[in-house]
């Protein structure tokens, strides 16, 4: 039965069993799915709701991608599309799809360039730029409560409280779709020679400044 309700999908795509990193959210930025799914699985989720739009991560932007990871992307389009989603900005399509690029997403919601995104830092700094955004995801701060003195000692970091550089990657394509009908004057749409449109967020070097700022 298909659930009226939109959500705002987001897929990174990488390698193994289950390629696919899948994140939905609603309209509140709410985190309602996040799991790691098959090309069929995410497909058929997908297939449950009536009104989505859907922001997919490309490959061309990480080194590590494969001959493997792009043919499991040309896969996941060629789903996509049989399974009705049209191309953003279609006229009444209910279900909408585009896709985006997540270091350039990071970049622009940063405004500056980020550390490695599979790094400690780089992943804190990641979920604290989507969390400083409206993600609803727990505080990235309440790591280093967790940080104790044997920790350190012990060079064991409390990782299970943080999220991987492909979830974060995910995240970060949710985001976006939730940007393109709750804030589209804050994402840039552009042209890429044999991939079409593409959706980043719009960039401003000074959000994060303005955030910090005492209020008057």
């Amino acid at each position: 039965m298909l659930t009226k309700e939109m959500i705002f999908a987001g897929i990174d795509i990488s390698s193994g069993r289950k390629p696919l990193t899948f994140v939905a959210l609603n309209g509140e930025m709410q985190v309602m799915l996040q799991a790691r799914w098959d090309i069929s699985q995410v497909i058929t989720h997908l297939k449950q709701f009536d009104h989505v739009i859907l922001a997919v991560n490309l490959l061309g932007g990480r080194k590590s991608s494969s001959i493997r990871s792009q043919k499991i992307s040309d896969d996941l389009k060629k789903r996509i599309i049989e399974a009705d989603f049209k191309p953003y900005l279609t006229s009444n399509a209910p279900r909408q799809w585009v896709e985006t690029n997540p270091p350039e997403c990071f970049r622009s919601l940063a405004g500056q360039t980020l550390l490695p995104r599979r790094s400690l830092g780089g992943q804190l700094q990641r979920a604290l730029i989507l969390y400083e955004q409206g993600l609803q995801i727990a505080d990235p701060m309440d790591f280093f409560e967790e940080i104790t003195r044997h920790h350190i000692l012990a060079g064991v970091m409390p990782t299970e409280l943080l999220y991987s550089a492909s979830e974060l990657d995910a995240f970060a394509a949710a985001s976006v779709a939730w940007m393109l009908i709750n804030k589209p004057v804050q994402v840039d749409l552009t042209k890429d020679v044999g991939v079409g449109m593409i959706v980043i967020p719009r960039e401003d070097k000074d959000w994060w400044r303005k955030k910090l700022a005492p209020s008057e």
